[in-house]
């Protein structure tokens, strides 16, 4: 009788493990976002660590990367915010630091005119050779085919 009571308090143990495994995410609160005076300093601080790409990861933002950098600059964004400084000072901060791929949205200048106006580029060529090619076929005219001699090698 002994042995059963301590195997149903070791399958207790257990379960209550496995139980705590599988909501530990569900319950996790994010220590980064309850360190702000207000709702609005923290919904900033949501809005700019999903708008700043990791440099690390790069092809997510600070906010959804584990990398150590990405950790770094989500502090140094929250840094910021108690700070007081705006959200343009704040990204302004991150692109002097980084360049302009740390943000999602870069800015117009001379180094992104190509990344901005190539895709106007491209779908213009596209469009004038799709015209053009109607054009083309439109003038051309099929030559007239000359039956007799198939009708004279089928015979």
């Amino acid at each position: 009788m002994q042995n059963f009571t301590q195997t149903m308090v070791l399958v207790k143990r257990v379960g209550l493990c496995i139980i705590l495994l599988i909501f530990q995410p569900l319950l996790a609160e994010s220590i980064e976002a309850n360190n702000f005076t207000n709702i609005e300093q923290e919904q900033r601080y949501l809005s700019l660590i999903n708008e700043i790409r990791c440099p690390v990861c790069q092809g997510q933002s600070i906010g959804g990367s584990n990398a150590s950098l990405a950790k770094d600059l989500r502090e140094k964004v929250r840094t910021l915010l108690t700070a007081q400084k705006t959200d343009d000072q704040i990204r302004r901060y991150m692109v002097d630091r980084y360049g302009d791929f740390v943000v999602f949205k870069p800015p117009v200048n001379k180094s992104t005119y190509l990344l901005w106006y190539a895709p106007f580029a491209f779908l213009l060529f596209g469009i004038f050779f799709f015209i053009r090619s109607f054009k083309h076929k439109k003038n051309t005219q099929l030559p007239a085919i000359d039956t007799s001699k198939a009708k004279d090698l089928l015979k």
